[in-house]
């Protein structure tokens, strides 16, 4: 079967370096029905990525493959750095790729052209972006005619921004929920106002007594009902499986539990979009981040 849209359910890769452990997350993955892999350029694990699919002899048109373009990268090396990912994942496209975060108007769009170029030429199937906000998205659809087939955004049940969700979903663009979890364990680093109460851990227990199942499954499930697509990434082969068990439904009095919990605006999150120019210096955006194997 050919994949061609992106999957609801995909496995996220961020932080998972040791090669071991990826291999066994995505083997576990693959068996479990799994057919979107989620990485990034920064994330500094494709070309352990493509070592794994290469020994897994998966069909390619039935993986969705995503990668990311990473921010250093956007003014000078994106085609550059495209070539790089296609070697290290050991394939001939993606089918969707993304700008990893919001920068300034001109690098956003002299990235976002160069791979709707690379788009026309067939190595990329799809040209989305990550962490954007509404006016990021508004500059590169004037700019150049063209919607994002999706904006990767944090999502949880304290960081969740609704006005920039409403726009997304008003233009059919797609959204990809990432950090869901994230505030049950410890805050988003991004946003230290993201942790959950007491109280409000208290509700997510019983919710996950009420549906018997865990919290990685209520809040990803929770996410999906909300027309989110998602990416949770897990070492721990149970917990693989478990996150793409997903067979059930919150009611529409526990999801509001759960969306009483948000205290995060689109305000906010034009805000916290701008710490992303700041971590690019001129000199990164001049040498690019490229490499053949590992940085």
């Amino acid at each position: 079967m050919s994949i061609q849209d992106l999957p609801k359910v995909g496995l996220g890769t961020w932080l998972l370096t040791d090669f071991d452990d990826l291999k066994q997350s995505i083997q576990t993955a693959w068996k479990t029905g799994y057919r979107h892999i989620d990485t990034a350029q920064v994330y500094n694990n494709e070309y352990d990525i493509g070592v794994i699919l290469k020994a897994l002899r998966i069909d390619r048109s039935e993986l969705f493959l995503t990668t990311k373009i990473a921010p250093q990268n956007y003014l000078k090396h994106t085609k550059a750095s495209v070539s790089e990912s296609l070697a290290r994942l050991q394939t001939s496209y993606v089918d969707l790729i993304l700008l990893h975060a919001e920068l300034g108007e001109t690098a956003n769009l002299a990235a976002y052209q160069a791979l709707l170029d690379l788009q026309m030429e067939g190595v990329v199937k799809h040209v989305g972006v990550s962490n954007f906000s509404i006016s990021g998205i508004q500059k590169l659809v004037e700019e150049t005619g063209v919607k994002p087939y999706c904006n990767q955004i944090v999502c949880s049940p304290t960081t969740r921004p609704l006005e920039l969700e409403a726009y997304c979903l008003e233009e059919g663009i797609l959204l990809t929920g990432y950090s869901i979890l994230k505030p049950y364990t410890t805050p988003n680093p991004f946003y230290p106002d993201s942790a959950l109460t007491s109280d409000e851990k208290f509700q997510l227990d019983d919710l996950c007594k009420k549906y018997d199942v865990n919290i990685g499954q209520l809040l990803n499930k929770w996410a999906l009902q909300h027309d989110y697509h998602v990416i949770p990434k897990s070492k721990n082969p149970k917990r693989v499986e478990e996150n793409y068990q997903l067979d059930f439904e919150i009611s529409a009095s526990d999801l509001e539990i759960i969306d009483g919990m948000n205290r995060f605006s689109s305000a906010e999150y034009q805000e916290s979009v701008k710490q992303w120019e700041s971590r690019v210096t001129e000199e990164q955006s001049e040498q690019g981040l490229l490499y053949k194997e590992h940085f």
